[in-house]
């Protein structure tokens, strides 16, 4: 995802929405994903002078593991996932588009509306749509269609995946809608202008009121979402048929789309998906495909034999067959690295009532980060496919959205610091060589609040089991903490298991894990949110990293939000840095594979795959 932001899973013990943004592009055939501020452009065949586009032709690309299940543009919890968001996308478009080829931020060439005009020290907008774009009924996508959008959402906001209290719809006193085409949102404060259109405003979806402002598949369109109740009630209904994934080839309401493809067929039991181009598309971008389609596979390996036998138009080859690059561009396909703006973090469970006092100590957390040697992971177990994570975002070359003090290490791998740091705060070896506290206390130079003397330095790492380049890397650290002293077990999950453990922490239950991992990557600054302040992971109300907080992070963060200017969003990513918010750690690169008549692909930094940019070409 997400593109995408996280947001909290309000009653649930699932953590999906977490790797949002990380699932769509790690978990095809087992690659781990990186961060990036930009992609890169992947001609295909176009590349050739001799090489024409071809209007029609179907196209395929691959996922494995996951699976595209929620089609109605305002998300549940469960499927607030980057790969169900891109691929909603083809048929719903937002009101402002994130990420169109190579380019971070949002991309007003392919946006419904133009760029928003802030007033009043930044506490009014202004929204005007651009006329001319039509449902694929003929109907104008107007302001309605995006009264309508908020109509539902304020309805329905504590089903959503993508709602946090205080932002949106919570942070908009209220709406004026003057004309047709133009949406004038009064805030509550003044924002960050930056930060309010790619964090609020990338929220927004037109939604089809003329077929869809009803409360049962046989009730007449009306004007029902006008009054709370009857929002509630539409919401209901359409959220109740989003759920009938075996009906999303066939229901009607599906068919009314503003995006340049319908969704066609839908497999419930493989999860295969297909398009068609909408007939008549007035959008941005219109497509020279025909169609495309998706493929689940249960395996990477499944995945990559279908690569090999031609089926599959773009694919991604796994970490651990980079071997077979060659074979690939020997055979019709284009091998090129694909990088994505993303963050990579093992948590730590801050509320845990067994292990939060630990972690609630700055000196612990830095003895932590000293034990990790992001250069040395990405040389062996990612075979130099990866990019050093020192943040809240990894440090990729040129994007305006990385702090340059996020573009060094703080804490390099350094046991010996690491040693001195517990050494300095009253922590000893036992006979077992393990450290133990022998100063209890809040003094500078004792352990810290809530340790006990004789408490020992040891806890489990709960960690996603899906790869061996993960297991190298969290083998590697353990053995460097134990170097110093530290005990860690490490607690191999699956992904489903992953998110019954730590789905439901931080506040109810309290966190019960010392620390935790995924594979791939923890944190997507695509649709949602493209400013990385980190306020929905580390900021006050946040549901995830464990239940990190403190007030100066809650102060930067707003400020970043409230105020314009990028060093306030430097100043909130350096003091995350240096606060080790999360274990910061390496993210991995993707490897795309794509047969070399397929012409128009951008390897997004959001990691989107756009099929509307896409064509076929002559050989």
């Amino acid at each position: 995802m997400r593109t995408a932001r996280c947001a909290k899973v309000v009653g649930g013990s699932g953590r999906e929405a977490r790797r949002s943004w990380a699932g769509p592009l790690v978990a095809l055939a087992g690659l781990l994903t990186a961060t990036c501020g930009f992609g890169v452009a992947v001609p295909g065949g176009a590349a050739g002078a001799s090489h024409k586009i071809v209007t029609g032709g179907i196209a395929t690309y691959a996922v494995v593991t996951e699976s595209f299940s929620w089609i109605f543009p305002l998300l549940n919890q469960n499927s607030y996932e980057p790969w169900d968001i891109n691929t909603l996308e083809s048929s719903y478009r937002p009101l402002y588009y994130v990420g169109k080829g190579t380019r971070t931020g949002v991309e007003y060439t392919a946006s419904f509306a133009k760029p928003p005009v802030y007033s009043h020290n930044d506490s009014t907008v202004t929204i005007d749509i651009k006329p001319g774009y039509t449902w694929s009924t003929g109907a104008k996508i107007d302001g309605t269609d995006v009264k309508f959008f908020f109509e539902l959402q304020t309805a329905g906001k504590h089903t959503l995946g993508d709602y946090l209290p205080g932002e949106m719809p919570d942070d908009i006193a209220s709406i004026a809608y003057p004309n047709a085409y133009t949406v004038v949102l009064h805030l509550k404060r003044s924002y960050n202008p930056t930060w309010f259109t790619g964090n609020q405003l990338t929220w927004i979806y037109p939604l089809p009121v003329q077929a869809w402002d009803k409360t049962c598949a046989t009730c007449a369109v009306g004007n029902n979402a006008s009054t709370p109740a009857g929002a509630k009630a539409v919401f209901d209904f359409l959220f109740a048929q989003a759920k009938q994934v075996n009906t999303y080839g066939t229901n009607p309401l599906w068919k009314v789309v503003s995006g340049p493809f319908t969704l066609s067929s839908y497999d419930p039991t493989t999860h295969a998906v297909s398009f068609t181009a909408t007939p008549n598309y007035t959008g941005p971008t219109k497509p020279h495909l025909a169609g495309y389609k998706i493929l689940n596979f249960t395996t990477g390996t499944a995945e990559l034999d279908a690569l090999r036998a031609g089926g599959i138009t773009f694919g991604l080859l796994p970490l651990s067959d980079t071997s077979e690059a060659s074979y690939f561009s020997s055979n019709g396909f284009a091998v090129k690295p694909w990088r994505l703006f993303y963050n990579e973090d093992m948590e730590f469970g801050y509320t845990s009532k067994t292990w939060g006092a630990l972690f609630k100590q700055l000196y612990v957390r830095q003895a932590l980060q000293h034990l990790v040697t992001e250069k040395l992971y990405i040389q062996r177990a990612l075979h130099g496919y990866g990019l050093p994570d020192y943040g809240v975002v990894a440090a990729y070359p040129g994007s305006p959205f990385v702090s340059p003090k996020l573009r060094k290490d703080p804490y390099p791998y350094n046991p010996s610091a690491a040693s001195k740091l517990l050494t300095e705060h009253g922590w000893a070896r036992n006979g077992s060589g393990v450290d133990v506290c022998k100063r209890a206390g809040t003094a500078s130079n004792e352990c810290g609040a809530g340790i006990k003397k004789g408490e020992a330095l040891k806890f489990p790492f709960v960690y996603e089991t899906d790869t061996t380049s993960f297991l190298q890397e969290v083998s590697a650290f353990r053995t460097a903490a134990k170097s110093v002293g530290i005990d860690i077990s490490l607690r191999g999950q699956t992904q489903t298991t992953m998110f019954s453990i730590i789905g439901v922490c931080p506040t109810t239950p309290p966190c019960n894990y010392g620390m935790a991992g995924y594979w791939g990557f923890m944190w997507d600054y695509g649709q949602y949110q493209v400013v990385p302040s980190g306020d929905n992971q580390f900021g006050k109300t946040n549901y995830w990293s464990g239940g990190y907080s403190t007030p100066r992070a809650t102060q930067l963060i707003q400020a970043t939000d409230y105020k314009s200017g990028m060093q306030r969003l430097y100043a909130d990513e350096n003091y995350l840095q240096k606060s080790v918010a999360s274990l910061w750690w390496p993210l991995q690169d993707s490897i795309a594979v794509i047969k070399k008549n397929l012409g128009g692909v951008q390897l997004s930094p959001y990691g989107t795959f756009t099929p509307s940019m896409w064509y076929k070409t002559t050989a």
